[in-house]
């Protein structure tokens, strides 16, 4: 039985490490870089950021990563983002933008998602921005989430 306790042990003490890794490195003023989140594992998908808000008014992500000028609170999967676009957007609308893409290799801007506490994340304004990044196979875009009582 003591195994059991043992191995319940270790790992509780493998997520008191990575906890004090962090504020470790946080007070030595070596933040994390572009590339890594404060958090270990994938980001969270959109539907968690919702959740957070809706249900226990937590804004999932504060601080900004800035890379390329652009600054972002995570990057995203393009697939996922498209989930989250009501309007429709026309091929002319993001055509340049494509082209844009590909001569970068990055969008000018973060992808906006608005999160409202009634539970729902909309992509209005930068509709145009994954539609094109879809278009030319770009597999993932900086999100910056705004949060608001109702979207």
């Amino acid at each position: 039985m003591w195994w059991i306790w043992h191995r319940k042990y270790q790992e509780c003490m493998r997520d008191v490490f990575k906890l004090f890794e962090g504020w470790r490195r946080y007070k030595r003023g070596d933040h994390y870089s572009v590339g890594m989140d404060p958090f270990y594992g994938p980001p969270p998908l959109i539907n968690d950021v919702v959740d957070c808000w809706a249900r226990e008014n937590v804004r999932f992500f504060i601080d900004l990563h800035n890379a390329n000028g652009v600054s972002y609170h995570v990057m995203l999967p393009t697939k996922e983002l498209e989930f989250h676009i009501e309007r429709g957007v026309n091929k002319s609308e993001y055509k340049f933008l494509g082209q844009q893409l590909i001569e970068t290799g990055y969008p000018m801007s973060a992808v906006r998602i608005d999160v409202g506490k009634n539970g729902k994340a909309l992509i209005n304004r930068d509709a145009e921005i994954v539609m094109a990044a879809k278009h030319v196979g770009l597999e993932q875009l900086p999100v910056v989430f705004h949060f608001h009582k109702e979207v």
